[in-house]
């Protein structure tokens, strides 16, 4: 190997080293503290979300496979509260996709309302995207409330409103 190959390939690496130590990423990821917690924002696949992640969908939210993901303590709509994967096979014994989902996310849905303040409303919603685990079919998903600390609608909610 060349001198001049070594050194661009010695460059490269600490490059890659120095964006990753400081949370960024060389193609486009999301900047992250050392918790975890997304430090700025930025537009990504709504796939690329974890457990925590909070967000708001682009424009007016006509894609959901796009959002823009924010750190928690800005204003945003939505966070991730939870998020697996239910084989093909497991959701039609639950009676669909939709059943399964729905009773894989009401632990740690009850868990979030019970953590809101008094009055506040939320609402769940999945996001499901189909993967494979061990070559079966399956989909991944994601548990998503309206996190009504910031949400202005949610915080007042219409008389006769449920949440």
């Amino acid at each position: 190997m060349s001198s001049i190959l070594r050194s661009v390939t010695a460059s490269a690496a600490l490059v890659a080293s120095v964006a990753l130590l400081t949370g960024c990423s060389l193609f486009g990821g999301i900047a992250r503290g050392d918790d975890g917690q997304v430090t700025e924002s930025s537009d990504i696949a709504a796939a690329d979300l974890l457990t925590g992640d909070c967000f708001s969908y682009i424009g007016e939210g006509t894609d959901l496979s796009k959002v823009t993901i924010i750190p928690c303590a800005d204003d945003h709509t939505f966070k991730v509260i939870n998020q697996g994967t239910v084989l093909t096979t497991d959701a039609d014994a639950a009676g669909g996709l939709q059943n399964a989902v729905s009773a894989a996310c009401n632990e740690s849905y009850a868990a979030f309302k019970g953590a809101l303040p008094d009055g506040a409303r939320t609402q769940l919603s999945f996001l499901v995207s189909a993967t494979k685990v061990d070559d079966k079919e399956a989909s991944a998903y994601s548990c998503v409330a309206i996190d009504p600390k910031i949400d202005p609608a949610a915080e007042a909610p219409a008389e006769g409103a449920e949440g």
